[in-house]
């Protein structure tokens, strides 16, 4: 589904929706429509859009959500999302078009947060946490779990994120591309229906920087 599909079925239900939560999805779309521009040129600028795009999506101004550290807000996120998704289609997205590509983030520990805080303090205990976030993964898989596994996959692509905005990856380096190609490829097929699910109308939070008339 493209930028501008979702872009006339959100002006077809605006009036509907909370005014701050179609700002919030007239952000996404936007930024989508920027992954479409650069996907088949730049997958480097192609990921960092579709996170934007997503970081539209998942991001509250609330003090209750900042407080919480990522991999929380990203399972409440998920909770809410697998919620309205009567279709499951996340479930089919993680489990049948991308399950080769899931496994390998969990069995990837260059995507997990803990073991790059464990280089950065030049300690070697990072394996036990990283075994037992892989189990956790791994069970979620088995016993179809899709909203602990969408949250242990956008934290691992949140890690992604961090190297690509904070300048710890090259641009268009040969060392991640099989990472970001596939990563683009997720989340390519991945934010249209969260952006689509997101039209059912309900409590999503408060939007991020709001519309302010001069």
């Amino acid at each position: 589904m493209t930028a501008d599909t979702l872009k006339q079925q959100l002006r077809e239900i605006r009036n509907s929706l909370d005014k701050d939560h179609a700002v919030r999805l007239h952000r996404a779309i936007s930024w989508l429509r920027c992954a479409e521009r650069y996907s088949a040129d730049d997958l480097d600028v192609a990921f960092v859009a579709l996170w934007i795009s997503f970081n539209a999506c998942y991001g509250v101004e609330d003090p209750a959500h900042l407080d919480m550290d990522e991999r929380t807000r990203f399972n409440t996120f998920a909770e809410k999302l697998c919620l309205v998704d009567n279709a499951q289609r996340i479930h089919t997205l993680l489990w049948m078009r991308y399950s080769q590509f899931v496994r390998m983030l969990i069995d990837n520990h260059w995507v997990y947060g803990p073991y790059w805080a464990a280089v950065r303090a030049g300690r070697d205990d990072w394996q036990a946490s990283f075994e037992q976030n892989r189990k956790l993964a791994l069970r979620a898989l088995a016993d179809n779990d899709t909203p602990r596994l969408l949250s242990i996959i956008l934290d691992r692509l949140y890690v992604l994120r961090n190297q690509m905005l904070h300048g710890g990856a090259t641009y268009q380096s040969t060392l991640n591309r099989d990472q970001v190609r596939d990563s683009v490829r997720l989340l390519w097929e991945f934010m249209p229906v969260c952006i689509e699910l997101m039209f059912t109308p309900g409590d999503w939070g408060a939007v991020y920087y709001p519309i302010v008339e001069a």
